[in-house]
């Protein structure tokens, strides 16, 4: 198949457009719109807050801009993409506690974005960020932090992981398109030397790892989102593997999605101070 000239951060541009090197990541991103085929968590269904408690949505004036996962009473994790372009922490919040994007939920002001040191708006090489808030997001109803994966967790191919997120539904304007309910999908692991096979002429670093099948995939506004499995001790609980980092111009096509890889040694380390 074709291989696609750039690769796409799956964020939700609905209240602002950085500019990263080189910017025509985000003139190709904007360009697209009747090529795209865009589309919810891809191929999956509908879920409830209660089995994805840690999920979150970071906004910026009240509009979603990506998702985040929970990791600590005061801290939650997102991409880099997501937040290196906010020059002040004014009008970002969390918002959690539900299934609905838009009602029932709980609003948290973020105090504090700590973007990873050594992301790379380049390559999205260590596409991580802390959000720190003043007031604990936990124990609120349907809130609830989410354990790391362990440092030495395989991600063997054809393992099976869950991402969910509110991203979009259809076309159209982005606020208008996003899922207006959360939604989850299962997508299995694929090896790095499958992922970099397809995506030949991209960067391909430490710090990431890839999932997907055809027809089942994160899309836009799902950056930041959950890639959790299950623990290998007790199957009810989920595990956080990946974040929703970047894909395919496609949603749902034969390119694996692109997650920030949660075994990392320079991610762990970032992450330590704020589990």
């Amino acid at each position: 198949p074709l291989r696609l000239e750039q690769r796409t951060p799956i964020v939700q541009f609905s209240c602002f457009r950085p500019t990263p090197k080189p910017s025509t990541f985000f003139d190709f991103f904007f360009d697209i719109e009747n090529k795209r085929q865009f589309g919810r968590i891809v191929g999956g269904a509908a879920v409830t807050i209660a089995k994805y408690p840690y999920i979150v949505s970071l906004r910026r004036n009240s509009n979603h801009i990506c998702a985040a996962s929970v990791i600590s009473t005061n801290c939650a994790v997102t991409c880099a993409h997501c937040t290196y372009a906010l020059t002040s922490v004014a009008g970002v919040t969390i918002y959690g506690g539900s299934t609905s994007r838009t009602t029932g939920g709980k609003i948290f002001k973020v105090s504090a974005i700590i973007n990873h040191p050594n992301y790379d708006p380049d390559t999205f090489d260590a596409d991580v960020a802390v959000l720190r808030v003043d007031t604990p997001l936990i124990p609120n109803t349907n809130i609830a932090p989410v354990q790391l994966v362990a440092a030495n967790y395989a991600y063997t191919a054809g393992t099976i992981g869950y991402v969910a997120g509110w991203g979009r539904t259809t076309l159209g304007s982005a606020a208008s398109s996003l899922s207006s309910s959360l939604r989850a999908v299962n997508i299995p692991f694929v090896s790095d030397a499958t992922c970099a096979s397809m995506w030949s002429n991209t960067e391909l670093t430490a710090t990431m790892v890839c999932a997907g099948i055809k027809g089942r995939d994160a899309c836009i506004g799902d950056s930041g989102g959950p890639l959790v499995v299950a623990s290998p001790t007790n199957a009810n609980v989920n595990l956080l593997a990946g974040m929703v980092s970047w894909g395919s111009a496609s949603c749902g096509s034969e390119y694996p999605g692109v997650y920030t890889k949660f075994t990392a040694e320079s991610i762990r380390n970032f992450l330590a101070p704020y589990l």
